[in-house]
This record gives structure tokens, C-alpha cells and sequence, in this order.
């Protein structure tokens, strides 16, 4: 029987920066959904059960033994050998996959023109074909239309392995797997449900624990301020004493005054146990509130800047568009300064190659301009983390505060020398944030996001009052911002 065994398993990429401490888990066949923000360390944990890496501490199991899992990565610029012999392959298990997948063998000689989600389709396929006892994948919807995400799940329903997944896809989580893995704060915390149901559990844990936490901070409060006030009332009781002793004068010391002096040394000593009880309670109180263990969510609202354009058309596209060197339709379109275009469309059908000739066409000077490409390439990244650590201190500072609100952690990154897809995308937006924008630009923006960084972007481009064209799958993304749709359709664009 297919399975993974993890037993406090640990990692750190640097003694400054730990990833994963201590997780603990055993996963049978089926699919396990693995969710958790940018940079939790998801990818990590696929790459410790693949053998790519090795945990610093604790063992990773795989059976049946000997058996080396296979893992899709979130990247499909590489076509490999894998890839190559899939389409190549003409026995059972490859050609139906392929026709699971509508995947064409004829269109791998052109692979560096075919679009990312058919890219990733034929990297799925090939790695289902294969029908490995341990099979991983990271993001497998990225890139995909509905059509193409629906085609996925139906294949993915075929495998009878033991699979995980890392998505921010909802519907495929919920659709396709039985539990949930949650990556945060370093550990690995294991749900027996789907995304949703065990979403809902996590929830209501987290507002028992804030309650609890409330709670417990009242007690603080309470119990510190009756110990104040307690030393307080001793405090005026001493010098009351005192005042009484002195005015009584040295050789006034009769029956009553030593009364008093022994009622107030009771008086004093009650009230000494009493703070001494008290601050026991609060030492206890204290304890519980450092022993409580939150889910601290990162991240904060964030801005696109903005300033009016001095002029009216900011794209004006009138030509050929193509992938490479194969045409794919003619197109004449214009964007003011007051649309907010959505373009539409099958994957393949032009869609990137239509967005890149357009901001080749802009009128406007480009650092107007918030163009963020489709695909994170791992040189890619390097880029954006090279420009962000050349920046002067205050212009770095003020970039890593976006980081921040965007749900990654800034030192994190820094100590990194290869951002996750996610972590890199959220950099590249904090560096193009910083200006005011006249346009902005965005193929399928949501790629690598995490559900948090999802929803504060939809609500950033809501707000934002520019002219905006994007490529999205995500529809609700798509209704909330958005207000026209160029649809392509069998070569030809309708708007």
C-alpha cells in the first residue's frame, strides 16, 4: 500500500530561518490538500518527502520502500525528458491520459510557444502516465482555464496512489482530496476533511483561542491592578502609621497604641499574603498566555498609488499577434485611461501573446506602468530579489512593508537565495507599488498567491481607480474587478 510517513521532521535552510520543526504525520492513498501561506514552507515539505532534501532532524518513510516519489513542481519552463517520453509513448496508459488531458503529441516540437497552463497539463499527464505509488504536486492549476482545471480534477480522480497537493485552487481541493495538511509557524497541523470543513475547524479553533486569550489577558489586567492597588493601600497604611506614631510623641506608647501597632502589623501581614497569593495567580495567568499558541495570520491591506494620466488612450494595438513565429489572429484594440479590461479565453488561445503585444504598444512612459508577466521563472526571481537588496535602506525599507502586508515574511526572503514563486511575485508587486501607476497590467496575478494575498489584492484592485487589463481564471476575481471582457474565441477576438 502506497503511503508517507513523516516523524518529527525538521528543517532550516539557515540556522537563522527554521521552516519545519517537529512535524509529525502518515498519509495513506487518496489526496491530501497542502495549504499554508507563502514562504510557510509547502514546497520545502514536498521536497523533504521526494528526497530532494534532507530533513536536519526526524525521517521521512516512503512505502512501498524504495520506491522514489514524484514530484511536479510549480514552474514549467523545462521541457523534459519525462515530458518528451510521454508524448512519444503510443501504449495504453499514455494515450489515455493524453485523451484525458486533450493533449496533442504534435504541439511538444513547439513547446516553448504553448502557454503555461498546457505546459503544465502535459507535465501532469506525464507524471500520472508514470502511475508512481507517491505522486506530489505543487499548484497543479496555475495557468488553467475552467475547462482545463475540470479536465485535471477528472484525471487526478483516476489516480490510486498516495497523492498530495499544494493548491490555493478551492475547488480542487474540495473536489479532489479527503484531508488537509496546514503548514504554519513551522509546524504541520493534520485535518481528516477537505479544504472547506477543515477551513471551518481551524476557524473555530482560532476564535476559541483568541476568546481564551482574551480571557486571559481580562485576568492580567484584573489581577495586576488589584496587586497595585493592594501595595498601594499598604503603602498609605505605613505612613499613616508613621504619622500616628509621630504625632502620639516617643513617650506616648499606652495599651492603645500598641493595639494599634499589633492590629496594623495584621493588617499588613493579611495584605502581604494576599499580593503574594495574587501574584502567584498572575505568574500562572502569564504562563497560560505565553503557552497558548496562536495561528498568526500576516498581512495587512495594501494600495495601488495612483494619480490621473494626461492623457486620454494609454494602449493603442493595431496588428498581428502571434506566439513565436506561428500567427494567431489580428487584433485592433484601444484601452482608456478608465477601462478595466478582463481578456478571456481557452489556454492556447492567445491570450499572453495578445497582453505582451499590447504593453509593447503602450503610449505611456513604463514606470506609469505595473506590468506583471504570467510565469515566475527561477531567474526571474533572482532578479526581483537582486533589485530589492541593491535598493537604498528607506526605498528597501519601504518595499519590505509591502512584502509584509502581502502575507510574506521580509526577513525570510532576505536570508533566502531562491524566493518561493509566491514569495517572488509578492516582491515584484511591493517594487512596483511604491510609485503612482497610470495603468496596470496582470497576467493571471493570482499564480502562486495564497488565499489571504488573494483576497487583499482583489480588494487593492478594487480600489484601485486606473485603467486595469488582466488574464485571469479566478472569476470572482474577475466580477469584482473588472467592468468589460475581451473574449478570444477560435482565433478571433470579440470585445
Amino acid at each position: 500500500m502506497s503511503a508517507i510517513h513523516c516523524s518529527h521532521v525538521s528543517f532550516s535552510y539557515s540556522s537563522a530561518v527554521t521552516i519545519l520543526e517537529d512535524a509529525t504525520f502518515d498519509l495513506g492513498p487518496g489526496w491530501t490538500g497542502l495549504v499554508g501561506a507563502n514562504g510557510a514552507g509547502k514546497s520545502t515539505l514536498l521536497s523533504l518527502i521526494s528526497g530532494r532534501f534532507a530533513p536536519d532532524t526526524g525521517k521521512v518513510l516512503i512505502e512501498p520502500p524504495g520506491r522514489t516519489p514524484v514530484l511536479c513542481e510549480q514552474r514549467v519552463d523545462e521541457l523534459t525528458e519525462a515530458i518528451s517520453s510521454f508524448a512519444r509513448e503510443w501504449e495504453g496508459d499514455a494515450i489515455r491520459m493524453r485523451a484525458m488531458l486533450e493533449l496533442d503529441p504534435e504541439h511538444i516540437s513547439r513547446w516553448s510557444t504553448l502557454s503555461p497552463g498546457e505546459r503544465k497539463r502535459w507535465q501532469v499527464g506525464s507524471a500520472l502516465a508514470a502511475e508512481p505509488d507517491v505522486l506530489l504536486l505543487d499548484e497543479p492549476t496555475n495557468h488553467l482555464d475552467s475547462e482545463a482545471r475540470d479536465l485535471l480534477i477528472a484525471a487526478l480522480d483516476s489516480f490510486r496512489g498516495c497523492g498530495v497537493v499544494v493548491s490555493h485552487d478551492r475547488t480542487l481541493l474540495n473536489d479532489v482530496t479527503t484531508r488537509t495538511l496546514r503548514v504554519i509557524g513551522g509546524r504541520v497541523d493534520v485535518w481528516n476533511a477537505p479544504y472547506d470543513i477543515a477551513h471551518d475547524a481551524w476557524a473555530a479553533r482560532a476564535a476559541e483561542q483568541s476568546a481564551r486569550h482574551d480571557r486571559m489577558r481580562a485576568e492580567q489586567r484584573k489581577l495586576s491592578r488589584r496587586i497595585a492597588d493592594q501595595r498601594r493601600t499598604s503603602e498609605q497604611k505605613d505612613a499613616e502609621r508613621k504619622r500616628e506614631r509621630r504625632a502620639a510623641g516617643k513617650h506616648d506608647l499606652d495599651t492603645r497604641g500598641s493595639a494599634a501597632s499589633y492590629k496594623h502589623e495584621r493588617g499588613q501581614k493579611t495584605g502581604a499574603q494576599t499580593v503574594f497569593s495574587m501574584t502567584n495567580s498572575l505568574e500562572r495567568v502569564e504562563a497560560d498566555i505565553d503557552a497558548l499558541r496562536f495561528d498568526k495570520i500576516r498581512g495587512g491591506d495594501i494600495a495601488f498609488d495612483f494619480e490621473p494620466p494626461n492623457k486620454e488612450f494609454l494602449i493603442r494595438f493595431n496588428g498581428l499577434v502571434s506566439a513565436g513565429d506561428i500567427d494567431l489572429f489580428e487584433a485592433d484594440v484601444e484601452v482608456r485611461r478608465s477601462d478595466r479590461i478582463r481578456i478571456a479565453g481557452a489556454n492556447g488561445a492567445g491570450k499572453t501573446s495578445l497582453l505582451a503585444a499590447m504593453v509593447e504598444s503602450v503610449s505611456i512612459p513604463m514606470d506609469k506602468v505595473l506590468y506583471l508577466p504570467q510565469e515566475t521563472t527561477a531567474a526571474g526571481a533572482r532578479m526581483w530579489l537582486h533589485e530589492l537588496i541593491e535598493l537604498p535602506p528607506s526605498e528597501r525599507g519601504k518595499v519590505m512593508s509591502i512584502v509584509a502586508l502581502l502575507g510574506a515574511d521580509p526577513g525570510a526572503i532576505l536570508e533566502s537565495d531562491q524566493p518561493s514563486p509566491g514569495e517572488a511575485r509578492k516582491v515584484a508587486l511591493a517594487l512596483a507599488l511604491g510609485t503612482p501607476k497610470w495603468l496596470v497590467v496582470l497576467d493571471e496575478p493570482t499564480n502562486h498567491l495564497d488565499l489571504p494575498s488573494i483576497e487583499r489584492l482583489e480588494d487593492a484592485l478594487a480600489a484601485y481607480q486606473g485603467a486595469l487589463v488582466m488574464i485571469t481564471h479566478d472569476d470572482k476575481l474577475a466580477i469584482a474587478v473588472a467592468n468589460a471582457t475581451w473574449r478570444i474565441t477560435h482565433g478571433e477576438l470579440t470585445q
